[in-house]
């Protein structure tokens, strides 16, 4: 009994020893599958975080510096191209066959992928690149004569920029070039572009041959990024201060009418002294008018959000406005002060809101700049064909005498309470 007993708890044994090393066996396996799935797991995830830092701080380097900052060296590039650029062939207004030449503006438009629609019509060729992020959004690009020089320079080395870096404009941009003095190019646009267009700028022939100094004429908004591209400009040009000289107090008394235009718009033009035109003068400011041109359609273009500066237009009212002397129009001259005093006080509030604002969010971006641009149209005040009321060369024309000054000062108050209450009712 004593064997058997013993030959069964020896059996029992190697049967418990076989089963311990299957069940270790299962267990080992079990336990590196689930420490492998547990290290993919871990490692996924640490991917995809840091994938997800990676865009993050690819954003954040994207909207550093107003969305300029990580796109500073093609800017450069820029300026520093159109700096080198040759003097060219110009396409003056005296030219014959029309049709001939716009075909040949054509034909060097069509050469550059940048632009992807053509349209050559009569006295004009209209140039478009979409934009890759706005495209409803349009910055627009009008010249004449020797401004056809500086445009179809800055479309190469915009075109240049788009080969070699991949670059494509944020907002859509449209080049019309035209012939003759008649600037066709607003009644070109649909009325859907029309209400979609950031900036519109000038360059007409006849005001770029001037040797005098250099004036900027157009809505407020607009003009103010005028003056502060100029003065970026006058740094890279030194030599050629005198070009761009807004320190002069001289320059606050001039006033050039502004285009018969109800959109943001600026007219480039220079002082005419002794009425001397002629294309050697264009010659000397040739190159700094380039990168002006440039690097403001590279800012309106690539800028996340817009700014006003109000400095300009308030030194320019109010400077009208103190000469003003007529015991007639005092009263309604304390009305105007008041209310660009109030607007002035609704413009810090704006500012304010376009600071703070969360630059990663589009589309609160594209309302700051669509409440700024509507802005800058109310303050045109355009009347039914299209002339600012608010243009303070009209002051300049009329004097204190006139009929027709009382009908204008009350037109200026109007105005800039309707300017007013469109920021108080947003």
């Amino acid at each position: 009994m004593h064997r058997v007993l013993s030959f069964q708890m020896a059996r029992g044994l190697g049967e418990s020893s076989e089963f311990v090393t299957k069940r270790m066996c299962f267990s080992f396996l079990f336990s590196v599958g689930f420490i492998c799935l547990l290290c993919g797991f871990l490692l996924g995830r640490f991917a995809s975080e840091r994938s997800i830092e990676f865009r993050a701080q690819r954003r954040r380097l994207e909207l550093d510096g107003n969305g300029l900052k990580h796109n500073e060296h093609l800017q450069q590039f820029l300026l520093q191209k159109l700096g080198e650029s040759s003097y060219q062939t110009s396409w003056t207004n005296s030219i014959s066959k029309e049709d001939i030449e716009t075909l040949k503006i054509g034909e060097v438009l069509s050469d550059l992928p940048i632009f992807h629609q053509i349209v050559t019509n009569g006295s004009f060729v209209l140039a478009t690149s979409h934009g890759s992020r706005e495209r409803d959004r349009f910055v627009i690009l009008s010249a004449s004569g020797n401004g056809i020089d500086i445009a179809l320079e800055l479309a190469k080395v915009l075109n240049q920029l788009r080969v070699e870096h991949n670059w494509k404009p944020r907002r859509t941009l449209i080049f019309c070039l035209f012939l003759g003095s008649l600037d066709i190019c607003p009644t070109m646009m649909s009325n859907f572009i029309r209400h979609k267009i950031v900036a519109y700028i000038a360059l007409y022939d006849d005001n770029l041959q001037g040797n005098g100094s250099f004036i900027s004429a157009g809505s407020d908004v607009i003009q103010s990024i005028i003056l502060q591209e100029v003065k970026i400009i006058r740094n890279l040009n030194y030599q050629n201060n005198n070009i761009f000289d807004l320190d002069n107090q001289a320059y606050q008394k001039i006033v050039f009418p502004r285009l018969a235009l109800d959109i943001p718009h600026a007219v480039i033009s220079f002082m005419k002294n002794n009425n001397t035109v002629n294309n050697e003068s264009f010659k000397s400011h040739r190159i700094p008018l380039m990168q002006l041109i440039g690097d403001t359609i590279w800012r309106l273009s690539e800028s996340l959000v817009f700014h006003w500066n109000v400095k300009y237009f308030n030194d320019t009212v109010n400077n009208v406005l103190e000469t003003i002397n007529v015991s007639t129009f005092l009263d309604i001259k304390d009305e105007i002060k008041e209310n660009v005093d109030k607007l002035m006080s609704e413009v810090q509030v704006l500012n304010q809101r376009i600071d703070t604002t969360d630059l990663s969010k589009s589309l609160d971006t594209r309302i700051m700049n669509d409440i700024l641009m509507d802005l800058d149209r109310s303050l045109l005040c355009p009347d039914k064909y299209f002339r600012s009321k608010t243009d303070l060369a009209s002051f300049h024309i009329l004097s204190e005498q006139s009929p027709f000054m009382l009908s204008y000062l009350s037109d200026l108050q109007q105005c800039y309470n309707a300017a007013v209450q469109l920021l108080q009712e947003w």
